[in-house]
């Protein structure tokens, strides 16, 4: 009888302790390092915690792990984050993945509600200008205003066009930028003199129908949007992959991906990305060659 009570009593203080190792256990939680996901510094730093405040909830209800989404003011800012081994993951336009993208691997890509996850640019002129144009090269030298430097479809598009033809939008165009950022400016721009081209997204040029005043020369290249990827230099790989799946297993419009204006998270291809960082990459060095006069190597791309 002594025995049975005994092993009874040894059975409760068993589960007890159990127990309250799992509500230590549950309570660590939130006393851990969190997981950090550098943020691109396109994302506005005053709206970071409130767009990726549900996102980090949702990691953290998956992983149990807690998750921090840390905003940075510039790509240099960005890039230090990155290489100093700050960050596990990163979250970034491709103009900004590209400056850490050989310490990278991407994961997903976002897919947003208005635009998917390819972004594309048009080249506009004045509504009734485009008879006037035949060839590309005949554009050298004009004035041109784009969105922004940061812009993926008012800006890289273009780029990524114009050097498939032979130019490079900063060195050999008049170039302006908008004001505030605005498509709404660049065509207003082009509309009323100010400037003969403009770089704005094709979807305000559907069948390049005119539009208040412009109309679309020319559609320019895909791009994609931004990346979700994991930081492989000391990174757990094996949290890599816990936190790819969980990005893709957030359903359609979760409340998690609404404040980012995002439908879900989709698979990356590597390869988009590649063609993106290494044309930037190649970028710098023809436009420093440029500038210092030095002729780019025979044989060399």
């Amino acid at each position: 009888m002594k025995r049975s009570w005994t092993i009874l009593i040894t059975a409760v203080f068993v589960a007890i302790l159990i127990v309250n190792l799992g509500c230590k256990r549950g309570k660590g939680v939130s006393e851990m390092e969190p997981v950090v996901v550098a943020l691109g510094p396109t994302f506005d730093a005053a709206e970071a915690g409130k767009k990726f405040g549900p996102l980090a909830a949702y990691l953290e209800e998956r992983l149990h792990r807690p998750f921090k989404f840390q905003p940075t003011k510039s790509r240099e800012e960005f890039s230090s984050l990155v290489k100093e081994g700050k960050a596990a993951f990163v979250f970034a336009s491709p103009l900004d993945y590209a400056e850490v993208a050989d310490g990278c691997i991407v994961l997903v890509k976002a897919n947003y509600t208005d635009k998917g996850s390819m972004a594309q640019g048009c080249i506009i002129v004045p509504e009734g200008g485009t008879q006037k144009i035949r060839e590309v090269a005949e554009l050298k030298g004009s004035s041109i205003m784009i969105v922004s430097k940061d812009s993926l479809d008012g800006y890289l598009s273009q780029k990524m066009f114009f050097n498939r033809n032979g130019l490079d939008l900063d060195l050999d165009f008049d170039l302006r930028e908008a004001p505030n950022g605005t498509a709404d400016e660049v065509i207003a721009a082009v509309a009323g003199g100010e400037v003969e081209y403009g770089c704005v997204r094709a979807d305000l040029f559907p069948s390049r129908k005119p539009f208040k005043g412009a109309e679309a020369l020319t559609y320019t290249e895909k791009v994609p949007v931004e990346v979700f990827a994991f930081v492989d230099v000391g990174g757990d790989r094996e949290l890599g992959g816990r936190v790819r799946n969980a990005l893709r297993k957030i359903p359609r419009g979760d409340a998690a991906l609404k404040p980012l204006g995002q439908e879900n998270f989709i698979l990356a291809i590597p390869a988009e990305y590649d063609l993106v960082t290494q044309f930037l990459a190649q970028d710098k060095i023809d436009k420093a060659q440029r500038l210092s006069g030095t002729p780019t190597e025979v044989g060399k791309p």
